[in-house]
């Protein structure tokens, strides 16, 4: 459900100061699309972009819709049929048999500011966060375009009815949908769930814990690195943003707020300071809030770790990561991210393709 919200931020911020940006949200699809409802891109005024709505196919045609948009100021609503007749007509050549709706809005400085500033708080503060924009309207009231976020924590930013709308659907329970739609009035609202960045925690820093963190980075995610050597608890062996801890196994608990991390895999290759660690994580697994533990090895090792660490129905993954035929630290760091990535979409890591991998139908 992690949408590259972290690249947007980070897009944002590097475009802080521009008089405009455009803001592209697909907020519908049928049949096969290479992105899903909720998917975000946002264009500068000079062509830089970031988010991909297409895998390429589209992104030039939807500049030019950025540059129209800034000169008019009205958002528009664009709709891509890429089944076979209408995508030869256009010459994308894409065929991918589906249909894709965007909304390409224009922001002026002062909205991309207090948007995009009021999303980042609520994220780096590990709150979820309610986006809500009108995709459609036959109401003169209600403009096409207007937006709305609403904080886990109540805050909103924009416009009122809008986050009186996302203060409903939330009002029960956080929902678990990444996509969904409403009404207000005569429009159609999309709404989207934003989700703070995933968090992760490497116990042990050694060699194979680096392509570890590399995997994670191009992901968007945060990193924390927890060693008990000084050699290899340093900055200058991980990719930046990579957080380092230095200290004993059995001071993780008082050293970090070991609640905060969505997954951790414990790999310090020493059977007592893994254990120590395993006896601090287990209960946050237990409960739900750690929502994917692993640890590196066999498992005769993982079961001895369970039981040196007193807690033996704690759900541990190991050994750690898919069978994907993995033996080298990078080949492994892929199997274990993507392991982890499944776990928290809520996916078994199977391939899509019909019969075994390689062999197709």
């Amino acid at each position: 459900m992690h949408l590259g919200t972290a690249a947007l931020l980070e897009f944002h911020a590097r475009h802080r100061e521009d008089e405009a940006l455009v803001l592209v949200t697909i907020t519908g699809t049928r049949g096969s699309t290479y992105r899903k409802p909720g998917a975000m891109m946002l264009i500068a005024p000079d062509d830089d972009y970031v988010g991909l709505i297409s895998g390429g196919c589209l992104e030039g045609d939807l500049l030019q819709h950025a540059r129209s948009v800034i000169a008019s100021g009205e958002a528009k609503r664009v709709v891509y049929d890429m089944h076979s007749d209408e995508d030869l007509v256009w010459g994308l050549g894409i065929g991918c048999d589906g249909i894709i709706e965007l909304l390409v809005q224009k922001l002026d400085s002062q909205a991309h500011r207090a948007l995009f500033d009021h999303v980042s708080d609520t994220l780096g503060a590990r709150q979820r966060a309610m986006f809500a924009v009108v995709a459609e309207s036959d109401d003169s009231k209600v403009q096409v375009g207007e937006v709305a976020v609403l904080a886990e924590g109540g805050e909103t930013h924009g416009d009122k009815a809008l986050a009186a709308l996302a203060g409903e659907v939330t009002q029960a329970a956080w929902p678990d949908w990444r996509f969904s739609e409403s009404q207000l009035g005569e429009a159609r609202v999309a709404l989207v769930n934003l989700l703070p960045q995933p968090r992760l925690l490497l116990c042990g820093g050694g060699p194979d814990a680096r392509p570890v963190a590399e995997q994670a980075r191009l992901l968007g995610w945060r990193c924390l690195v927890a060693d008990h050597r000084a050699a290899y608890a340093r900055e200058d062996r991980f990719p930046p943003g990579t957080e380092i801890v230095l200290g004993r196994p059995q001071a993780l608990s008082e050293t970090i707020d070991v609640s905060a991390f969505d997954a951790a895999v414990i790999m310090s290759h020493h059977l007592e300071s893994d254990a120590a660690y395993l006896g601090q994580l287990g209960p946050m697994a237990s409960d739900g809030a750690l929502r994917y533990l692993g640890v590196l090895g066999p498992v005769a090792r993982r079961e001895r770790l369970r039981e040196m660490a007193q807690c033996p129905d704690v759900l541990v993954h190991g050994p750690v990561g898919l069978d994907i035929g993995a033996e080298l630290p990078e080949a492994i760091a892929l199997s274990v991210i993507a392991e982890i990535h499944a776990v928290l979409n809520q996916r078994d890591g199977q391939s899509l393709t019909t019969g075994p991998v390689g062999r197709g139908n």
